[in-house]
């Protein structure tokens, strides 16, 4: 049996030696009990960040951990490059499973890692706390496409990172002054819809690679990052002075079982989100120590309820902007309902979510309140559009 582990950690880039005793070695042994579970890879792309950005969905039902307490899953797997065949890239994830799971739920996580051009071999493994194992292997073959040919790759041809991965040098992206503190506002809301968790998951991992821009490229003195969920109306993490080397800190901070979930308190407080918006905006004009830009990351949103009265007014203070992620199409394929060989091709006691309205149909309230600050919007659908964005936001000073 694994061990526990007491804090959960996102996928990183580890090394042989220093794999858990429980995990070392896996690729040796067959003999586990095999754990139902389905794993969708995701085809390499060229994300915001100039990387390729690899992937998976994972899928598997929870009933098989009712009644048994706290569980925990190791992620572990391997990426080889065809071209150096004998340095394979070793990734890592730990993942705190809820205590006694309603039955019928299904959990969706997924992982992302950046890879250089060339062809890639891919051997993973999933390990859970009752000696029972899920593997899965495919090819990746990473290759800009005719409309990429002129971008420049930043990771070198056949090599593999995570999140944290950066170029040695990078030059800065305007000249002149840029500004001397930022605070990110990563919103974690995602579609909800069953059949758009493979999009969701991989909508996720394209904010994260434009945040990990963001940190590479904008230069600041500092970065305050805050992730918060606008459907669940709450902040996930803050954070003064983050860096690139914590991205694995809010890896996972859009997956979990809670996703799935309405909580009641939320529905009984329509103004919830606004309520969510004015804090985290006044925390930033009246902070100790104030940002000179508040930018705002996140997919579209959308609210029932207008701007309420009482929000921030625009005076003097951070300049707020909005970087919205309005994708043209997923990255990730679909993830498929049914598994072979388990349950009658279908996860035991799996139910049909009804899918949401779209977001496009009603305001975005981030929009809105940065709107109301006299802020600006950057709709952002291609590499292309987050440089221009960046570039403008270079040249926002603080007022």
């Amino acid at each position: 049996m694994l061990v526990c582990a007491g804090a959960s950690l996102a996928q990183h880039v580890t090394t042989v030696d220093k794999l858990p005793a429980a995990v070392n070695g896996f690729y040796a042994s067959r003999t586990q009990t095999q754990l139902p579970c389905e794993v969708t890879p995701a085809k390499p792309a060229l994300n915001f960040g100039f990387r390729f950005q690899a992937g998976y969905v994972l899928r598997t039902s929870l009933d098989l951990y009712q009644g048994g307490g706290k569980h925990h899953w190791y992620i572990v797997f391997r990426v080889t490059p065809e071209e150096n065949p004998g340095e394979p890239v070793y990734f890592l994830d730990s993942i705190d499973l809820p205590a006694d799971p309603q039955p019928g739920l299904i959990a969706v996580t997924s992982g992302a890692f950046f890879v250089g051009q060339g062809r890639y071999d891919v051997k993973w493994s999933l390990l859970d706390d009752l000696g029972r194992v899920c593997r899965q292997a495919w090819a990746l073959d990473a290759r800009l496409s005719g409309k990429e040919r002129s971008a420049t790759v930043l990771m070198p041809a056949s090599s593999a990172g995570d999140y944290s991965w950066h170029p040695a040098t990078v030059a800065p992206v305007v000249s002149g002054k840029h500004p001397r503190r930022i605070t990110i506002l990563l919103n974690a809301a995602l579609p909800v819809a069953r059949k758009d968790a493979g999009t969701a998951v991989s909508q996720w991992g394209t904010l994260l690679s434009m945040l990990a821009s963001l940190l590479e490229r904008m230069r600041a003195d500092t970065v305050r990052l805050v992730v918060f969920n606008l459907d669940q109306q709450r902040e996930l993490f803050r954070q003064e002075a983050f860096t690139a080397r914590e991205m694995d800190r809010v890896a996972h901070l859009a997956d979990g079982t809670e996703r799935w979930a309405v909580d009641y308190h939320v529905l009984l407080k329509p103004l919830g989100g606004w309520d969510l918006l004015s804090d985290l905006e006044s925390k930033e004009m009246h902070a100790t120590a104030p940002s000179d830009t508040v930018i705002f990351l996140g997919l579209p949103q959308s609210s029932a309820v207008g701007m309420p009265p009482g929000m921030p007014e625009p005076g003097r203070g951070p300049r707020f902007l909005y970087l919205k992620y309005w994708p043209a199409k997923p990255v990730l394929p679909p993830v498929r309902t049914t598994l072979k060989g388990y349950g009658g091709g279908r996860f035991p006691g799996e139910s049909t979510l009804p899918s949401l309205p779209s977001r496009s149909d009603q305001p975005d309230p981030i929009e809105e309140s940065v709107n109301h600050l006299n802020g600006k919007t950057f709709a952002i659908s291609s590499p292309a559009m987050f440089n221009k964005a960046i570039v403008n936001v270079e040249r926002t000073k603080g007022r």
